[in-house]
């Protein structure tokens, strides 16, 4: 939801809109395979009743998705995306709580840093649009520290192999270059928010790979 919403605001602030436009679509498919997926495996009914409320937001949320993009529909769909995000740590709560799966607290630390990168990318994108509210800094300056802290972390966890190491250094090597650009924040006259784009879609996708690594060893330690 949070890279929706972001690349739907860099269409909005003309911000790389060719790439903008693939993200926006490619995220859109990904949340409407990953919805019916979690349906089908949904092991019980507090899980399907979480489903339920993601649904119903998901459908209003996506028409403003595709329509075409626009400053007053801008203030509410990233509302709206703080809402569908809500709902949807609802629902990993509730499938975690079912599984019963110890150790699974790394991938979701890892898996978090995904929806974090997109988050602080998401608030840089809205304050260069004009979106400027003690909220959006807020909100900001929250995730940055998050992330910071997350990072951390992960690169001192006792069990990382030496290819996760390796990609976490990247990481860290990418993260190190948005912060030259982060700390201008908010000075709206030194933005570069398409360095920060493209610096934390990077990040996406490392962490992504990472986060799969993590789920390999877990699995190997329940065999």
């Amino acid at each position: 939801g949070q890279r929706i919403v972001k690349a739907y605001l860099m269409l909005a602030a003309d911000i790389n809109p060719v790439e903008a436009q693939k993200q926006l679509d490619s995220s859109i498919g990904k949340f409407e395979q990953n919805l019916s997926k979690l349906f089908t495996f949904a092991a019980n009914d507090k899980i399907r009743n979480e489903l339920e409320k993601v649904e119903n937001l998901w459908m209003q949320f996506r028409v403003t998705a595709l329509s075409k993009t626009h400053e007053k529909t801008a203030s509410k769909f990233l509302r709206d995306g703080e809402e569908l995000l809500q709902l949807s740590q609802n629902v990993v709560d509730k499938i975690t709580e079912s599984s019963g799966i110890k150790g699974a607290k790394i991938i979701d630390i890892s898996g978090r840093q995904r929806m974090l990168s997109q988050r602080i990318s998401k608030y840089y994108i809205a304050y260069y649009y004009g979106l400027r509210t003690p909220q959006i800094i807020k909100s900001f300056n929250q995730a940055v520290q998050e992330y910071e802290s997350a990072l951390k972390q992960l690169m001192k966890h006792k069990e990382n192999t030496s290819e996760i190491n390796a990609k976490l250094k990247k990481v860290n090597s990418q993260w190190t270059f948005s912060k030259v650009g982060i700390k201008n924040f908010p000075k709206g006259k030194e933005l570069v928010p398409f360095i920060i784009s493209v610096t934390t879609e990077s990040m996406l996708v490392k962490m992504h790979e990472i986060t799969k690594l993590y789920a390999k060893l877990l699995n190997k330690k329940m065999k």
